[in-house]
């Protein structure tokens, strides 16, 4: 089966749960393309954590080993973000980040690119206006770069918000 998700760096907890569900009702994650369209494979019904670990695509073989050793098993790649699963034991969800402080560098590691992405589409939008015109005639150049750095603003927005609830936990 395939479905298309779309999700954003703030939303991986709800995108994790998502799968859960998913492999609760005999779907497990099998890949991901870059349309975020995920291919499911047919199986039993189980209780599976999925989490998504920000990195370069290229990580360390140790930092793999690491994870693979404490249970969790690869899945799949998406953008930069890797795939694990591991199986619900005694009801207990399994997380890669269990310390505060490491899932507030990963939030911070995603917060960088969102706000280059920010003011690099707002310094193309300005740059590129025809400002002789009235300021609303845009092309749709324009429009996209506009809607590429809302998006980036508003993914900033929300992961210091998450920050901020880290910190303050």
């Amino acid at each position: 089966m395939r479905k298309f998700k779309l999700w954003f760096a703030w939303q991986d907890d709800e995108h994790g749960a998502w799968l859960q569900q998913m492999a609760a009702q005999g779907w497990h994650l099998r890949s991901v393309n870059w349309l975020d369209i995920y291919t499911f494979e047919r199986g039993a019904p189980a209780q599976v954590a999925y989490r998504w670990d920000p990195w370069p695509d290229n990580f360390e073989p140790a930092y793999r080993r690491l994870l693979e050793d404490a249970g969790w098993e690869y899945v799949a790649v998406h953008g930069g973000w890797h795939c694990w699963r591991k199986p619900v034991v005694a009801g207990q969800v399994a997380e890669i980040f269990t310390d505060p402080a490491d899932k507030l560098r990963r939030y911070r590691r995603l917060l960088v690119p969102c706000v280059a992405v920010t003011v690099a589409q707002l310094l193309l939008l300005f740059q590129s206006i025809d400002w002789s015109r009235a300021p609303f005639a845009l092309s749709l150049v324009n429009w996209l770069s506009l809607g590429f750095g809302a998006i980036a603003a508003y993914s900033a927005i929300r992961l210091g918000q998450r920050i901020a609830a880290l910190k303050s936990a």
